[in-house]
């Protein structure tokens, strides 16, 4: 096994990649509202979402028994994924200190969604109830990347929808390929997306609902992530066909962690 490979699984299949992705979009969501950034809520951002994931790792660790690499490597390495969960569960207290118990109570709706989205409730988990498991995603997504900037800089007086909104809009658009690659393994009862309109369709909505995204941001007259959506759509359009788990894992996952970077160049 190569170097490059051996990152590659250490890095986006214990979650790193998809946190770092968070923080990123926490960042921008920041900037654009606020026009700063707190560096402790950015590693907040990182802990809780490398957190929730390893958390629904280690159930699809358990869960999930085939010749597909990630899941061999979750099952050879479920003890590593509990110890990132503790690390980052633990480390997450440390940074909540700086809020007041009171606030967080806004993420309850989220951490509720996370606890039972794969691990089931009367034989049911979420992502298992028909149309909703794209929204589920999207909404923790849009709600918390915006929110944790809205507590951190105590605005009482403002609540920013708008930007939740295309923020989830955004996260739909660049997860509706990921249903497309688990037709395969999704039953036909979660009616994902791809499910009910082919893969075809489905490539096309992804790619219309991030052009819409572009025109939002063009009315806030936010011209980076203009070129952000548009780039973003260019990506997905690939999506019309399965593709290699590097495009989905490492190239979609990658557009969070690199929407920073237009502002740093700009």
């Amino acid at each position: 096994m190569s170097i490059i490979k051996l990152i590659y699984k250490w890095v986006v299949y214990s979650n790193l990649w998809i946190a770092l992705g968070a923080a990123g979009m926490t960042w921008v969501n920041s900037l654009i509202i606020y026009n700063k950034v707190n560096v402790n809520m950015l590693i907040l951002s990182f802990l809780i979402t490398l957190g929730a994931y390893n958390f629904q790792r280690i159930r699809r660790a358990k869960e999930v028994f085939s010749s597909d690499t990630k899941d061999k490597w979750l099952s050879r390495n479920s003890l590593v994924l509990v110890i990132v969960l503790i690390i980052s569960f633990v480390a997450s207290l440390f940074f909540l200190i700086d809020l007041q118990f009171q606030k967080l109570i806004i993420f309850a709706p989220f951490l509720l969604i996370t606890l039972l989205y794969r691990w089931p409730i009367l034989g049911v988990s979420l992502r298992d109830i028909p149309f909703i498991k794209i929204l589920l995603i999207a909404s923790c997504w849009g709600g918390v990347t915006v929110l944790l900037p809205l507590l951190y800089y105590n605005d009482q007086f403002f609540f920013p929808w708008q930007y939740i909104f295309v923020s989830a809009l955004y996260i739909i658009g660049i997860t509706i390929p990921f249903d497309s690659r688990d037709l395969d393994i999704d039953t036909d009862q979660k009616k994902t997306i791809p499910q009910l309109i082919g893969v075809r369709n489905a490539c096309f909505l992804a790619i219309s609902l991030l052009l819409f995204c572009a025109i939002i941001f063009s009315v806030m007259n936010h011209k980076v992530m203009i070129f952000h959506c548009l780039f973003s759509a260019f990506l997905v359009s690939f999506s019309y066909k399965k593709r290699p788990d590097w495009y989905y894992s490492f190239i979609l996952d990658g557009l969070l962690v690199i929407m920073p970077i237009y502002y740093i160049i700009y």
